[in-house]
Parts: structure tokens; C-alpha cells; sequence
């Protein structure tokens, strides 16, 4: 891997580039300013007694992983565990919002944010709380559940909320997002703030050639605390279900002809995990990430299905899909799994 790989990513170039850099070296000296006021004290982390946290963040905008990661971390705590999400973009205006209490779940979209309830939906005995303040819902998880780990779910800059454990997402595919800040690069927060992460969790290794995986290591580790641990974490097809709500085997979907919808941070991995599968890709519709569909949207892309096309899209896209419409596709769900066979007992270890 070369350095330019490093900066390889979504990013604005020509004009539109030479107007937004102002603009992005505006927010990169802001957030330079937060980051040195919170290494002098302010905000000071509030910590909420008798529970462990662990975070889930990346430095930028977009996908990375962080869903299915807080799902498998909070499989991995098992009794007492909590997600707590910021809840971007839902409706409702309660402080704390509670989404699912494990068994049941109380809220449907746009009321609840589209990833607490793909997370809801995957976690059977794991409540699932949104609180614009983190801390907010770590306490609302200790008083109603009495919970003993939480998982805050793309809090990596929530600076406010203490952690126990702060673990970061790096994408193997487009790890700097464009080696600029927002808006004409996709970096919320500089690489160096990967001096404040205690694991750093480089996923899609699986979509990258070795080559490019060592090298990339290398980089982190060049950026990071001498302490941080480095692990190799990849986003895989999980499960493929039917119209009808039943599973079905992800070999169903070897030489058939899918129409993909989604709105989501990196549309053109779900397509090629398509592909990867032996799907032939007859179309994508794409949307920005989190988009509200509407019926319209939905007649839309029924008018462009063709005869014997399975319409197809991800789990977080469906919660969004209008109830009417949802009879109509077949989900793909994803999981990761981390290479490194000590990673659970390192979290086990960090947070005993």
C-alpha cells in the first residue's frame, strides 16, 4: 500500500474542492480547539456508578461498521448488557428514548432511529436506549435494567460521556476518508485522535489484499498510543431473509438477478458483497444515508423491477422502508467477527 491509499476515499475535488477547504479547515480548527480544551479538563467525562462503558466511534462520517460491532459487543457482555445510541435522525424529542427493553420492542421508524432499531431487532435480551446525552442513557440503563456493561453506539467524540473502553473503527476499504476534514474530506476528527482510542478495530479487513492490511496496521500504529491494541475485524453476510419474514439460505442468491435499494454510508460495498455472493447486480437505487423512504420512492423502484428480479436491500434500510412496502424485499443481514482469538478476553480483561 502506498501513502496516497491512505488518502483514498470520497472527497469534493476541482471547484467544488477549492470552495469547500476553507470551509474544512474552519471545522478542522474547531475541532482542534474542543479536542485541546478537553485535554485541559472541559468538558470533564461524567462517569455513572456501578457500570462498565465501552464505546464504539471511528473518525469519520459514514460507514464503517460500527452496527453490527455494538451488536456483537453486546452479544459478548451477555447479562445486564445496554446499547445506548445517540438516535441521528429519529422524530421523537423525548431526553431518553426507550427503544426496546430485549424481548419487546416499543418504537418503530421514523419515531426511533433507524440504527437503534437494527440493533433492537438483532439483540433479543438487550435493551436499546437513545439519549442525545450518552450519559443520560447509561443512567436510564442502570435505573430500569440494572444494567452492568453498555455499549454507546458512535461515541467516539461524545467527549461528555466517560469510558471504560474506547474502541474505534477503522474501514480497511477507505480508512482516512479522503485524508481531509468535513466537508471536502469525510474525517470528523484528525488521525491523531487515535491517540485517545485503547483498541482500534480495522474493519472490512476481509474486502483488502494482505498487503494492504499490514500496511495499514503499520500506519495506525504510527498514529495511535503506544498502548493500543490493533485488531482485524470483518463485516461478513450474516443471514439473507425472505418476504415472508423466514430465513433463507444465502446460496439462493448464487446466480440470481437482484435489484439492491439502499441509503446507506457505503453503498458500493453492499454491492459488491452481492457479488461476492454470486449475485448478478441488475441495478442499484441509491440514497443518501439515512434517507426517509416514501411511497413514492417505493413505486419507484417497483416500476424498475423486472420479472424474476429479487428486490434486495440491507437491514437498516428496511426499518426505513414503509410499512406496506416491506412485504416486498428481502433483507441482508451482516455480522463481524474480529481474526484475533484474544480480542474477547482483552475486552473481558479491560472491563472486569
Amino acid at each position: 500500500m502506498t501513502s496516497s491509499r491512505f488518502g483514498a476515499g470520497p472527497t469534493s475535488g476541482g471547484v467544488l474542492g477549492l470552495l469547500l477547504a476553507p470551509l474544512s479547515h474552519i471545522y478542522g480548527a474547531v475541532v482542534r480547539l474542543r479536542l485541546l480544551l478537553f485535554r485541559a479538563g472541559f468538558p470533564k467525562p461524567r462517569k455513572v456508578a456501578g457500570v462498565r462503558v465501552i464505546s464504539v466511534g471511528n473518525l469519520t462520517a459514514g460507514g464503517t461498521g460500527k452496527t453490527p460491532v455494538t451488536i456483537m459487543l453486546a452479544k459478548m457482555a451477555g447479562h445486564r448488557a445496554a446499547v445506548v445510541s445517540r438516535g441521528y435522525r429519529r422524530k421523537s424529542r423525548d431526553r431518553v428514548q426507550l427503544v426496546s427493553n430485549g424481548p419487546r420492542i416499543f418504537e418503530d421508524y421514523p419515531k426511533a432511529a433507524d440504527e437503534a432499531l437494527v440493533c433492537a431487532l438483532a439483540l433479543k435480551n438487550v435493551p436499546v436506549i437513545c439519549a442525545p446525552k450518552r450519559t443520560d442513557g447509561i443512567s436510564a440503563a442502570v435505573t430500569l435494567f440494572e444494567a452492568r456493561t453498555v455499549i454507546l453506539d458512535d461515541a467516539f467524540s461524545h467527549l461528555s460521556a466517560y469510558r471504560d473502553l474506547d474502541v474505534v473503527l477503522i474501514d480497511a476499504t477507505d480508512p482516512f476518508g479522503g485524508g481531509r476534514m468535513l466537508p471536502a474530506g469525510m474525517l470528523r476528527e484528525p488521525p491523531s485522535s487515535l491517540t485517545r482510542a485503547d483498541a482500534v478495530l480495522i474493519t472490512r479487513a476481509n474486502l483488502v489484499p494482505p498487503g494492504e492490511l499490514d500496511s495499514l496496521r503499520k500506519k495506525i500504529a504510527s498514529l495511535a498510543g503506544e498502548g493500543t491494541r490493533i485488531f482485524t475485524c470483518d463485516i461478513e453476510p450474516a443471514s439473507l431473509v425472505g418476504p415472508d419474514g423466514a430465513e433463507t439460505p444465502l446460496k439462493r442468491l448464487a446466480g440470481a438477478d437482484v435489484r439492491l435499494v439502499s441509503g446507506i454510508g457505503s453503498p458500493e460495498q453492499f454491492a459488491a458483497t452481492l457479488k461476492g455472493l454470486g449475485a448478478n447486480v441488475a441495478g442499484h437505487s441509491t440514497f443518501p444515508d439515512h434517507h426517509p423512504y416514501s411511497e413514492k420512492d417505493m413505486r419507484g423502484v417497483l416500476d424498475s423491477l423486472r420479472e424474476g428480479e429479487l428486490l434486495l436491500t440491507t437491514a437498516k434500510d428496511f426499518v426505513r422502508i414503509p410499512g406496506p412496502f416491506r412485504g416486498r424485499f428481502y433483507v441482508l443481514t451482516v455480522e463481524a467477527g474480529v481474526r484475533e482469538p484474544d480480542f474477547a478476553s482483552y475486552v473481558a480483561g479491560q472491563n472486569a
